[in-house]
């Protein structure tokens, strides 16, 4: 399978490639990938799209077409909101394409089954990190989504570097990358790193040092390093010494379920996957969603959204919630949070980190471990207690 074709020819019917449903490029420079750490002042940015509500306009029953249009309006409001926050630090954003003239009823055929998505209609481009990340100046496919990819491809296809044709397609996903210097840690817990995914980073990536992890779930939703020496994490996670050794740590709790209103009545219905305020009793919904929009949803019951933040420069947060823990521990750090709603999380199974992709930020190679010299492989077991 070609899947570089595929999305050239717009196989799957998701997207629009005209280049007038897109933020033009014309601020950025070609080709400029620049990714040492989750810390530096950044300047270039993709942030992901979603449906309009007019996409649901086909749905018949009122129940289900009322709430996905008003998630589709209020996700479209924190969008936008959240793109002048990024414009107002100074950052260029690109945003994926995303056909805006199609309808839910162009993935569902007339026996009832999705066109293009056995699971039903497929997501919208919103988590851009999903499917690659930067390293360094490269850009690295693991996967391919069909907004996300051609719009890099536009921004410059001769310095990515497609890890994914060298392996199957069940590799390990972007957001198990986190980039911190001259280091790169990578979390297998879906998939052990094979040789030919080592190789591709270490021939792209100079000076690189490999550092495995098994943390349980993609690294933005696990821990976040926000400047040297400074790491929010879940309270899972209690080998730091050893992979981050005298680094401050935040630790934050798990959700409190049980005290959020609406959410256990819900949770039995969808198994703690998903929750929409609001629409606890709208079993129509329930139904729609976990028939049709599978891939739309995770499982919120384990997330904490408040680990998954994105720093916009050596002082500066996006939080999407006002957490006092995370706060205290930003001031003691110098940093400040930058609040952003964003209210459909629980239904859209990303954070603000998950809706954002880092392309270039302004800074070099830093090494923040010498003393690990230039060790290959560092294997740090399996973290998760």
């Amino acid at each position: 399978m070609d899947l570089k074709q595929d999305i050239k020819s717009n196989k799957f019917g998701t997207y629009d490639f005209s280049k007038e449903n897109s933020t033009n490029l014309d601020n950025v420079s070609p080709g400029e990938y620049n990714i040492w750490n989750k810390w530096d002042k950044l300047e270039t940015v993709m942030l992901g799209d979603h449906y309009r509500s007019k996409f649901f306009d086909d749905i018949k029953n009122a129940r289900i077409r009322s709430a996905l249009q008003r998630i589709a309006d209020e996700t479209q409001e924190d969008l936008e909101y959240y793109e002048k926050v990024l414009n107002d630090f100074g950052c260029n954003v690109i945003r994926p394409y995303l056909d805006h003239n199609k309808g839910i009823m162009d993935y569902i055929d007339n026996q009832g089954r999705g066109k293009y998505w056995s699971s039903g209609v497929p997501r919208s481009p919103l988590q851009t990190r999903d499917m690659q990340f930067v390293g360094g100046n490269k850009l690295f496919h693991t996967h391919y989504e069909n907004g996300v990819s051609q719009r890099f491809f536009d921004y410059n296809y001769n310095d990515s570097v497609d890890i994914k044709e060298q392996i199957e397609l069940d590799g390990i996903f972007a957001p198990s990358y986190t980039m911190v210097g001259r280091d790169i840690y990578i979390d297998q817990y879906d998939c052990k790193l094979r040789d030919s995914q080592l190789q591709a980073l270490k021939q792209n990536i100079p000076n690189l040092r490999v550092n495995t992890l098994n943390h349980g779930g993609h690294s933005d939703g696990c821990f976040h390093t926000i400047k040297p020496g400074a790491i929010l994490s879940i309270l899972d996670i209690q080998t730091y010494q050893d992979t981050f050794p005298g680094w401050d740590i935040c630790y934050l709790p798990n959700q409190s379920w049980g005290q959020v209103q609406g959410f256990t009545s819900m949770k039995e219905k969808v198994n703690g996957k998903w929750w929409v305020p609001g629409e606890e009793e709208n079993d129509e919904l329930t139904h729609f969603v976990e028939t049709w929009l599978q891939d739309w949803v995770g499982f919120v019951e384990e997330t904490v959204f408040d680990v998954n933040v994105l720093v916009l420069d050596e002082h500066h947060v996006c939080v999407n919630n006002m957490n006092p823990t995370v706060i205290e521990f930003l001031k003691k750090h110098n940093m400040e949070p930058v609040h952003v709603p964003w209210r459909h999380r629980y239904f859209l199974d990303g954070g603000l980190h998950c809706i954002t992709l880092d392309v270039k930020r302004n800074g070099t190679q830093q090494d923040y471990f010498p003393e690990r010299g230039d060790t290959g492989v560092i294997d740090y077991g399996t973290p998760y207690e």
